[in-house]
């Protein structure tokens, strides 16, 4: 028996190909499916419309009431966040003032 037969349990001989060739030959065969299942360019961005399109008419919108409401309230944080920072930089201005005035040149 040669190196590349391999004799089976119930006792015939089978011919086995080299592992390098097999996988090749599997990868080639996986390439070109895979090539062929692609579709071109065209159709793909075609696809990604429609399904854009599908997926806004499932978008539940809010109402323009809503949106001025929820606008108001985001300005209203806006500007109370504002206010805080503001009054937190003046007492550390004063403070800094005040240690550079009694420790500064």
């Amino acid at each position: 028996m040669s190196e590349k037969e391999k004799m089976n349990q119930d006792g015939t001989e089978e011919k086995t190909k080299p592992a390098k060739a097999d996988k090749a030959e599997k990868e080639k065969a996986k390439a070109k499916a895979e090539k062929e299942k692609k579709p071109g360019i065209g159709k793909r961005i075609g696809r990604f419309f429609r399904e854009l399109r599908s997926e806004l008419k499932k978008v539940s919108w809010p109402t323009r009431a809503e949106t001025l409401k929820k606008t108001g309230i985001v300005i209203v944080c806006v500007i109370v966040v504002g206010i805080i920072v503001w009054i937190f930089d003046g007492i550390a201005s004063s403070v800094i003032d005040a240690l550079l005035s009694l420790f500064g040149h």
